[in-house]
């Protein structure tokens, strides 16, 4: 059975206090077979150092995430004080435009995820071209392919983002599909 683990450390209330460690896990997120996104209108990510953290407070995503449903959405995409796309609840967001791949970069608020880093490396070794920069909703909107990483999805083609349809099957999302998997399956022996 393969499902999702994570790694919860907290401090101490005061800086003798001990902190604790909490493990939980969890079954993989079911992902409907043509996923679409939704731009959240409730809830921004602020950029900055801070955003650059995991925290186990998630009411922003929350609330996002419960609009994008709502939308019949699988998830929602949040953007910046600057009104620019960071990335969705949990995942990181990546475009295709014109045989290159864009992401949002850290300093805008996404997180540094471990999927994300492993797909800019497999991208920068299949030498695709590659951007990190901001990411505006015109660029959002003018794509040739969208997709999502992360822990519990791999790499996810995006059918649609509020109803502005991508290539499913597009052949660098299916690229980058297929060497993730191949990473996954070298890295994953026991």
């Amino acid at each position: 059975m393969e499902g999702l683990l994570r790694i919860t450390i907290t401090a101490g209330e005061r800086p003798t206090a001990r902190g604790s460690a909490t493990i939980t896990s969890r079954e993989l997120p079911e992902v409907p077979p043509n996923p679409a996104l939704h731009v959240s209108t409730v809830a921004r990510r602020i950029s900055g150092p801070m955003s650059q953290c995991k925290s186990i407070s998630r009411s922003v995503e929350s609330a996002a995430l419960r609009e994008a449903q709502a939308e019949g959405a699988f998830d929602a995409i949040l953007l910046n004080e600057k009104g620019r796309v960071v990335e969705t609840t949990a995942r990181n967001l990546f475009l295709v435009k014109d045989g290159g791949l864009w992401t949002p970069p850290t300093y805008e608020g996404a997180l540094p995820g471990v999927t994300r880093a492993t797909v800019l490396e497999i991208a920068r070794r299949e030498k695709m071209r590659v951007k990190e920069a901001a990411v505006s909703l015109e660029r959002l909107q003018s794509a040739d392919e969208a997709f999502l990483t992360g822990s519990g999805v791999g790499v996810l083609a995006i059918e649609s983002i509020d109803g502005r349809r991508y290539d499913l099957a597009g052949p660098v999302t299916s690229r980058i599909r297929k060497e993730y998997a191949t990473s996954l399956d070298r890295e994953s022996t026991w």
